[in-house]
């Protein structure tokens, strides 16, 4: 059989596993469209005219609006949002703020930062103009907006050795791809597929309460069904975490329950939510309280952390869920803070925590035992539709354990990880236990192991793992069901 003779939908089937390719499990912007596609696809191109228009299709699923200083890339962009093949092809479109990231975790690129500089005060028309683009994509059905990493609150804190995005630029960029998406609705004279995916990298954990209110927002998120949310949160590491005092670190996590995911509630099929920190505890507190998603169908938390025992109960409560997801998310077993933090944090939430030592100088250490053999069970006994469930534990220095992950990515296993202490005090308050569960903190008594430290998973270890496996069990049967 010659390769004319291969029918076309196993050639389009080939193809999409070509697009599924994947050349770097470290490389976190992967997802870049036509950027960085397989070069197996491009080669395919040059085959014939057959495999070029197929291959072509698969090539520009996904395009990028990147720019590297200056507006020639814009002038790129416009060519291939005018392609008639690209314009049929595309079914997501990637917003870069600025210069992409460097495409390691640890390796710095110089980057031009300028770029925004006019951006701050919403004066940049040919990036506006590159934007509006998205109109002419007629098949588009997911916006990702990604933003940099570098932020700067309210509260400036003086020199900063990193330069970082300001919240003023984020914004413009979200009204204007905001602006483009509505505008696209209104095309009335040929058919528009509604967007309905929403990805945010990098959402600057500051409320904006009054763009909620707009027109232009209401109007778009009306058709939005999956949202994927990754929060970045301005971040020291050259001294004391003196930035968890800052505003927005206690008051944008009751925003978004209370505020912004009501917003979204009644339509979401899938929801992703990723912090670039521990969160949900302290300062801010997340505990889900009069959320409810009615057709919710797959939840990803990631970095999620558990400090009470009801924290989690919003989770079970979505009782449509099918795929649960947890990546890095802990149970906080040990909390060290003092006493003028609760004040600071506007009245921080202790219930369920038990004073355990006086460090001293008004700090404390309380204990919380919860157990994740009591969230295990619950998912198990209170999810009946829960159809395949994921946790894992990234490193620290894997990329994989502070950005947006699929279902496809994350395998399922129990770390000796899943506990984690808080110490407001530390250049890093959070901080994890080793490989095997321990965790360096003497608890001030008498005896030689509350001295030497103490391992919350080893000590939970027998429950924790018969209730996992009993969960993991119980969502393969409901899946196998399924499938007969």
């Amino acid at each position: 059989m010659g390769i004319d003779s291969i029918p076309t939908e196993v050639l389009d089937l080939i193809f999409d596993c070509l697009e599924k390719e994947k050349p770097d499990k470290m490389n976190r912007y992967r997802h870049l469209g036509a950027a960085v596609r397989p070069e197996s696809l491009r080669n395919a191109r040059l085959v014939c005219r057959q495999w070029n228009a197929l291959a072509t299709k698969h090539l520009f699923r996904t395009i990028a609006l990147m720019h590297n200083g200056n507006d020639k890339a814009f002038d790129t962009w416009k060519q291939i949002v005018n392609s008639p093949a690209v314009q049929q092809a595309a079914r997501e479109a990637e917003v870069y703020s600025v210069r992409p990231p460097p495409r390691s975790y640890y390796r710095q690129l110089e980057r031009d930062y300028e770029t925004w500089c006019s951006w701050d005060s919403g004066d940049w028309p040919e990036f506006v103009t590159a934007i509006q683009g998205l109109g002419s994509l007629p098949n588009l059905r997911a916006v990702n907006i990604r933003f940099t990493e570098g932020c700067e609150g309210v509260e400036k804190s003086g020199y900063r050795e990193e330069i970082v995005e300001t919240f003023s630029t984020r914004m413009h960029t979200i009204e204007n791809v905001f602006k483009a998406i509505q505008r696209r609705k209104s095309r009335a004279n040929q058919f528009i597929t509604p967007i309905t995916s929403l990805t945010i990298e990098n959402l600057q954990n500051m409320p904006f309460t009054e763009f909620l209110e707009t027109g232009l927002f209401r109007s778009v998120i009306e058709d939005i069904t999956e949202l994927r949310l990754l929060v970045a949160q301005e971040d020291h590491d050259d001294g004391p975490d003196y930035d968890l005092y800052y505003d927005e670190r206690f008051t944008f996590e009751p925003w978004l329950q209370e505020e912004f995911l009501p917003c979204f509630a009644s339509r979401l099929t899938s929801l992703n939510i990723t912090f670039g920190e521990c969160w949900g505890v302290a300062p801010g507190y997340f505990d889900g309280k009069g959320l409810h998603f009615p057709n919710l169908k797959t939840l990803i938390l990631g970095e999620y952390v558990i400090g009470h025992h009801d924290q989690f109960d919003w989770v079970p409560a979505q009782t449509t869920l099918e795929t649960l997801c947890l990546n890095r998310c802990m149970i906080v077993s040990y909390l060290e803070y003092a006493s003028d933090d609760i004040e600071k944090w506007n009245d921080l939430t202790t219930h369920d925590w038990k004073f355990i030592a006086d460090r001293g100088r008004g700090w404390t250490l309380h204990k919380f035992d919860g157990a994740w053999k009591v969230v295990f069970d619950a998912i198990r006994t209170r999810l009946p539709n829960l159809v395949q469930f994921r946790m894992e534990h990234a490193k620290l220095n894997d990329v994989a354990g502070r950005s947006l992950r699929s279902v496809d990515d994350m395998d399922c296993c129990l770390s000796a990880k899943r506990y984690v202490r808080f110490s407001s005090g530390t250049i890093s308050p959070w901080q994890e236990s080793d490989s095997d569960g321990h965790m360096d903190i003497e608890l001030g008594g008498e005896d030689e192991a509350e001295c030497s430290g103490v391992n919350r998973a080893m000590e939970t270890q027998e429950g924790d793992m018969r209730a996992f496996k009993e969960l993991v069990q119980a969502v393969e049967e409901r899946a196998r069901r399924r499938l007969q």
